[in-house]
């Protein structure tokens, strides 16, 4: 998890920086590297460092390829197209516990797992670079190739003036960071919930998935499978859900659900009630699952439409940067329960219900376009008009002289007037 999170952060400045499409063929030609040092790792030390390097990778495939499909589709549909590779996990989430199942040595699973990766390679020429990314870095004529193939492939003819279209604005040679997404208010308040989402979603996600062990009556690769069975239906309803109650809503639901489903789980399990409704417990615990991976869903959702496309690969690997953390918690929290049984339960479930709660305040994405500038997506959700978020200093002491030049002639006038009716009252008096 420590792994995923330095990749989220570094590969997901590294696509910004370079592209989506090379980030990820970077990341998988590593993955295969550190994949095949951990199969024959001659020691715990050497293990543990090849896995962290591996989990950096994960970051950079992962959400490389999901901001190039978001980026690439319409609001009409990009909740479809960013649904997808969740299910895509899920799938894979499946699939790796029936290898686990069947291959119980720890070292031929490891290369089981890395071998498809290798044939990933061979994707290069069937994958496309993102049009936004390119146009953001002032690569027009590519986009426009790029754009021609996907015309020519859906047998639609794109119009000459939008190939030919270029960005009339002076062109910005600034290196955009994660700590851009922080640098002006609205940005920043949104991106702190972003966060929090983020942290819950994964913290509960893994949680649940550490422990199943502790639920009543279910094999440990059962209640894995099980695990990521689940998520296929909390994906569907989410992808439908969310171009009906919108984004914010879904969240609230989903997390709300998902807290109260968690928090009394515990409650329906030997001791406090009799070994026969023990099956209560083990659906309860997956509602909560369910429903987290919708949450995992709209966060990404979330973070690709409220940022700008010059910050959207790194919004993402930061918001997943700070799921990394919730999963690096969660298996201490499950840990508590040496403490109390039901614990573990009690904190994820309260956590998920704040979480739903502060989601309502995030800004509505439904149907909307991708804002594309910093200034587009601070004022995304606002009725204020585009303007300067920071003044310089001059700027500044140039506005305070301005506005005291004004407040002295509007002085001036007030005391001109006041002469004048003087004036006026003198006269009549005479």
């Amino acid at each position: 998890m420590c792994g995923v999170l330095i990749g989220a952060i570094g590969f997901g400045q590294l696509a910004d920086f370079i592209g989506r499409k090379k980030t990820i063929f970077i990341s998988l030609f590593l993955m295969i590297v550190f994949g095949a040092i951990v199969t024959v790792a001659p020691n715990y030390t050497v293990f543990v460092i090849a896995r962290l390097l591996v989990g950096t990778t994960v970051s950079g495939i992962f959400l490389s390829a999901f901001v190039i499909g978001t980026e690439l589709t319409g609001p009409d549909m990009r909740t479809w197209t960013a649904t997808l590779p969740h299910v895509a996990f899920a799938t894979g989430y499946m699939i790796y516990a029936l290898m686990a199942w069947g291959i119980r040595n720890w070292r031929p699973l490891q290369l089981t797992m890395t071998l498809p990766t290798v044939f990933l390679l061979f994707s290069w020429p069937f994958l496309i670079e993102s049009p936004r990314w390119l146009i953001s870095v002032d690569r027009h004529d590519e986009a426009a190739a790029i754009v021609k193939r996907i015309a020519k492939f859906n047998g639609v003819t794109v119009p000459e003036d939008v190939l030919n279209y270029r960005n009339e604005k002076k062109k910005n040679d600034r290196r955009y960071t994660a700590i851009d997404l922080l640098r002006t208010r609205n940005l920043l308040i949104r991106n702190l919930n972003l966060f929090y989402q983020w942290f819950v979603t994964s913290m509960v996600f893994y949680g649940l998935s550490l422990n199943t062990s502790s639920l009543p009556g279910i094999d440990d690769y059962v209640a894995f499978f099980l695990g990521g069975f689940v998520e296929i239906p909390g994906l569907f309803s989410s992808y439908y859900l969310l171009d009906i109650l919108g984004r914010p809503k879904c969240q609230c639901l989903y997390m709300t659900v998902g807290g109260i489903a968690c928090i009394i789980s515990p409650f329906l399990a030997p001791p406090y009630v009799p070994e026969h409704l023990a099956p209560l417990s083990i659906a309860l615990a997956m509602l909560g699952k369910l429903s987290i991976s919708a949450c995992f869903n709209i966060s990404y959702i979330m973070s690709a439409e409220l940022n700008p496309t010059i910050l959207r690969n790194v919004a993402v690997g930061a918001g997943s940067m700070w799921a990394r953390i919730g999963g690096v918690v969660s298996p201490f929290v499950v840990y508590s329960k040496q403490l109390w049984l039901p614990l573990p339960f009690a904190i994820f479930g309260g956590c998920a219900v704040l979480a739903g709660a502060i989601a309502l305040f995030l800004p509505e994405t439904m149907g909307a376009d991708l804002p594309e500038t910093t200034e587009e997506a601070e004022n995304f959700g606002t009725k204020r008009k585009p303007r300067s978020v920071y003044l310089s200093d001059i700027e500044k002491h140039g506005e305070a002289h301005q506005n005291s030049a004004y407040q002295e002639e509007e002085n001036a006038g007030e005391k001109t007037d006041d002469s004048a009716r003087d004036d006026l009252s003198d006269d009549t008096a005479l």
